[in-house]
């Protein structure tokens, strides 16, 4: 059964029964009257159709709203709330077809749509005897470089100074120096065996002279 429930106005928390159709205004001659200023004489309709119920509107001057918006002929859901004038009704029908609206299904606010975890394609749509499938490994970290790799450039750097030290060494320079160098020893060796010559001759000399009468 079909029925409405006012949720503002006077006659607030009253029970309608919808058993036909309703003509709800502020003074219809059939059907429901409400004690509102805003609402036209006759101001809408609620009747069966299709196994649910629609809202009409009648030409009304504010129009009919239906959860806020307004229409002139709609289906209704259990939960939908029919605004005329300032009067507020909430529609409740347990025995209606939601396939005859054609309105999309309202869903609550604040949820999300779960998923069958049985269904095709389900995250458990798997055999228990089946392996899950393993994720790719990563790929393999590079190996750290020996201790001995590591450090071989640090000798590099301290062997090269020694090593341009070695180069400029053998340069021009380095060979007059070997030269001089060599006629100096030259020369010491030199001055150093006629000295000794010129000290044998004197003595050779003297020992004659000493022999002679």
């Amino acid at each position: 059964m079909a029925f409405l429930i006012i949720e503002s106005g006077p006659e607030q928390g009253r029970k309608v029964d919808l058993g036909g159709p309703l003509v709800i205004g502020r003074q219809t001659r059939i059907g429901l009257s409400i004690k509102d200023a805003k609402a036209s004489r006759e101001h809408a309709r609620i009747e069966p159709a299709a196994g649910s119920y629609v809202v009409v509107d009648l030409q009304s001057s504010n129009g009919t709203l239906l959860n806020g918006r307004k229409v002139e002929r709609e289906f209704l859901q259990a939960g939908d709330r029919v605004t005329i004038g300032q009067t507020v009704f909430r529609f409740e029908d347990a025995d209606a077809n939601p396939a005859s609206s054609t309105r999309p299904m309202k869903e609550p606010i604040g949820t999300t749509p779960v998923s069958n975890p049985r269904a095709p394609g389900g995250p458990f749509n798997q055999d228990p005897a089946t392996p899950a499938t393993s994720r790719p490994a990563p790929a393999p970290v590079p190996a750290a470089l020996p201790a001995e790799a590591a450090a071989q450039p640090a000798i590099v750097d301290r062997n090269a100074p020694r090593l341009r030290y070695q180069d400029q060494s053998r340069g021009p320079g380095f060979l007059a120096i070997v030269v001089c160098t060599a006629i100096l020893v030259g020369l010491v060796f030199a001055a150093r065996w006629i000295g000794q010559r010129a000290i044998a001759k004197a003595i050779l000399e003297r020992k004659q002279g000493t022999q002679s009468p």
